[in-house]
């Protein structure tokens, strides 16, 4: 099987985060991250290093406004823009400055905005310093939502993300082995998710993460977070789905900000798998977040 979805190749170019604080914020992003720090012209600040970028606003704490994917060429965006408007999807002007001309977004079912563009060269992507950091390429990010039903219509529908897992928590009072859908994690490319959401009690972020390219790089970004006094929040540890290295820490907003190495690649005909809702699904090697 070849995956046919026109969403095939998009791949998550930055995100924007809110603060009530956002030049402390956008201060913790570049020392924790080792990311140059840039004034834009509607007061919002730039945030980028190599292969990572982040817009910091002024909104709520720890509020995640919208998610930018990007589209290696115009082609590819158009078609995709074809198909979102012959299933009665109305784009909305593109809200980031970092996408060139002909960038749009739509908003799922919680009301956050999936933006869809190609690079503004003004912005590379690969511009910014690393200041002999390791690598650290923006690669996911996770929502948690009390309407998966239609975030995953919406998601997997309409959008044309491809499912990888799911995670299934036994019904306790269902004597027939009901289960409960708990999180479902998506790609849009070979890597094993692009984007993931999670069943909780309300819309919110939940995190973002930074690929790098092996274990000797999650140390080196912990020995870095050591020097700067930030504590790991989660983790060392291993993810079930994904079967990625990770540790997490919390930004100057409580948000969580994910470091991991060696993400799991799937094949086109890779079926849907399901996991336990448990601590060991979440972190094979101790204990785990849960969120409910």
């Amino acid at each position: 099987m070849t995956i046919t979805s026109p969403l095939w190749g998009a791949e998550l170019d930055h995100i924007r985060l809110d603060s009530a604080d956002p030049a402390k914020l956008s201060a913790f992003y570049r020392d924790a991250f080792a990311m140059a720090r840039q004034p834009l012209a509607d007061g919002s600040i730039l945030l980028r290093g190599a292969g990572r970028r982040l817009i910091i606003g002024t909104g709520a704490a720890s509020s995640q406004p919208y998610s930018a994917f990007r589209f290696a060429d115009q082609a590819r965006l158009a078609t995709y823009k074809a198909h979102l408007t012959a299933r009665g999807v109305n784009p909305m002007p593109s809200p980031t400055p970092l996408f060139a001309d002909g960038a749009f977004a739509v908003a799922d079912p919680d009301g956050r905005q999936m933006v869809f563009g190609l690079i503004n060269d003004t912005y590379d992507v690969e511009d910014g310093t690393t200041g002999g950091h390791p690598p650290g390429r923006l690669q996911h990010v996770v929502v948690a939502t009390a309407n998966l039903a239609p975030m995953m219509a919406f998601y997997e529908d309409t959008l044309g993300f491809v499912a990888t897992d799911h995670v299934l928590r036994d019904d306790e009072d269902d004597h027939a082995g009901g289960q409960t859908l708990m999180a479902v994690f998506y790609r849009s490319t070979s890597e094993h998710h692009s984007f993931a959401m999670f069943l909780s009690d309300g819309a919110r972020p939940d995190h973002h993460a930074y690929e790098v390219s092996c274990w000797n790089d999650i140390r080196d970004w912990a020995d870095h977070m050591a020097t700067l006094e930030i504590k790991l929040w989660w983790g060392p540890g291993r993810h079930g789905p994904g079967n990625n290295l990770f540790f997490m820490v919390e930004d100057s907003d409580g948000y969580k900000v994910e470091i991991s190495a060696e993400l799991e690649n799937m094949a086109d005909d890779d079926p849907v798998r399901q996991w336990p809702h448990n601590e060991r699904s979440l972190n094979l090697w101790g204990p785990g977040w849960m969120r409910v």
